[in-house]
């Protein structure tokens, strides 16, 4: 069983499909291709022709059971978007919000993010939260760093928090606040564009086997990919190379972000008498 907590379905590149359609098609052939069961597909904090809206997604993905919908938070329209996030909730359409600090010019503590976190815990859903370096130059990633969650995992301990990418570069900060706060969690998708190159994935196995040794937590952290950003191939021998025990290897791949994210899976164990 593997779930992937962190896809999207934006055009990034122009060699991505141009229409959501054909890109929702090539999500499932790279599902298919790596035996990932489950997806969560991730919309964006800014909408255009290549990114497209919760909404949008949501009419695209109705009716397919291996994709579910985490709505992206556009921090500069929040007043207006929060009762549409709210209709959309009460719904059951969501599986969890979406924050992007650094890509929008917030800090995680500001006042108008009191009733995203208070909404994710009304409706039970997680808060995913953008951390470490950014895809877009043009972005302060000071407002990024992991240690802002933890400010927001002591005041708002009733939420649900995950640090996407695990800060990355700041690993070990991002260690302290999963391994300090039993309501924060972490994805380890976005390392890297494409494929992983030889010495980078060394460096970064290094780093994550850190991070799993020091917070000691088998139930802390999900498999997450950033596709297309990232190949879902690439990950998976990624997490092959991990020094992890088969608990841990479980919960990384399937069990935590079925936990964290309300879904219903369960593994078949085949016995002699199955044949």
């Amino acid at each position: 069983m593997i779930i992937d907590c962190h896809t999207h379905l934006n055009r990034y590149t122009p060699d991505l499909p141009v229409t959501l359609p054909e890109r929702h098609a090539l999500l499932r052939e790279e599902m298919a291709a790596h035996g990932v069961a489950y997806s969560l597909v991730l919309t964006s904090y800014d909408v255009t022709d290549e990114r497209p809206s919760t909404r949008d997604v949501l009419a695209e993905l109705d009716g397919d059971p291996t994709l579910g919908v985490v709505a992206g938070i556009r921090h500069a329209h929040l007043a207006a978007d929060l009762p549409e996030l709210r209709e959309v909730l009460q719904a059951g359409r969501l599986k969890a919000l979406k924050l992007y600090p650094g890509y929008e010019p917030f800090r995680l503590t500001d006042a108008s993010l009191r009733p995203v976190y208070e909404l994710a815990a009304e409706f039970g859903v997680p808060v995913m939260i953008h951390t470490g370096d950014t895809y877009d130059p043009c972005t302060h990633v000071r407002l990024a760093h992991p240690l802002d969650v933890d400010d927001v995992a002591v005041e708002h301990r009733e939420t649900r928090l995950v640090m996407c990418h695990v800060g990355n570069p700041w690993l070990m900060d991002a260690a302290e606040v999963l391994y300090k706060n039993p309501n924060v969690f972490g994805d380890i998708s976005g390392f890297t564009l494409g494929e992983f190159q030889p010495r980078f994935e060394k460096l970064m196995v290094g780093k994550l086997n850190d991070l799993v040794a020091y917070v000691n937590d088998p139930g802390k952290l999900m498999f997450g990919t950033d596709w297309p950003l990232s190949g879902v191939r690439g990950y998976l021998e990624f997490v092959r190379r991990l020094d992890l025990t088969d608990e841990e290897r479980d919960g990384l791949l399937w069990r935590n972000a079925a936990s964290v994210f309300g879904l219903a899976f369960e593994v078949r164990v085949e016995t002699a008498d199955d044949g």
